[in-house]
């Protein structure tokens, strides 16, 4: 029985979404990026909370939605102050709420830029598995990202993994969205894609 490479490849976002909807100040449907701030009505014990966004040509403003008509005394007082010092983790979690962002806007570019941080686990011999950690989900595809990695052409790595020189765990389809601790597995000679 061989020994196993692990690598783990994290997969850092390196911003938030865009979204596309009508800007009431420039009239035209157009982009807006994350503030990163939220924005909290209390009246009473009664509480709305949303996430502002801000138009890339005006600076007008959008707010998505987070809370509405909330009883603040049902709320952790943690979370409530998260929202009220616009805590970054907790911006960036709704802010990758693609699937609910695209019924409130006219769209969601999720073409963003992303970093690869790698870490070997072990130094062995002849296959070689790939962990990918991937906190928010923006619809990377699989094939893009190992292509990617590799450094060869979705064609050529659509070939290995058809000939089984690279497995998928779980086995979903290649062209699939990237999940998190998706694990990738490299066989024989595929291993000097590696190297």
């Amino acid at each position: 029985m061989g020994f196993i490479n692990l690598f783990t490849y994290e997969i850092i976002a390196q911003e938030t979404p865009f979204i596309r909807r009508n800007c009431n100040k420039c009239k035209t449907n157009t982009e807006f990026y994350c503030s990163e701030k939220f924005r909290m009505n209390a009246n009473q014990k009664i509480v709305d909370i949303w996430l502002i966004y801000n138009c890339i040509h005006c600076e007008g403003t959008w707010n998505y939605p987070i809370l509405s008509r909330v009883n603040i005394n049902k709320m952790d007082s943690k979370v409530i102050r998260k929202f009220m010092n616009n805590d970054k983790e907790t911006v960036w979690y709704y802010a990758f709420q693609i699937n609910k962002l695209r019924k409130r806007c006219n769209g969601v570019n999720t073409d963003i830029r992303f970093e690869l941080r790698k870490e070997k686990l072990a130094i062995l011999s002849n296959e070689i598995t790939i962990k990918l950690c991937y906190k928010y989900d923006f619809g990377l595809r699989t094939d893009k990202l190992l292509a990617e990695i590799f450094g060869i052409s979705r064609s050529k790595l659509k070939k290995l993994y058809q000939n089984g020189t690279i497995l998928l765990n779980p086995n979903i389809n290649i062209k699939s969205k990237v999940i998190d601790n998706l694990q990738i597995t490299v066989i024989g000679d595929g291993t000097k894609l590696m190297l």
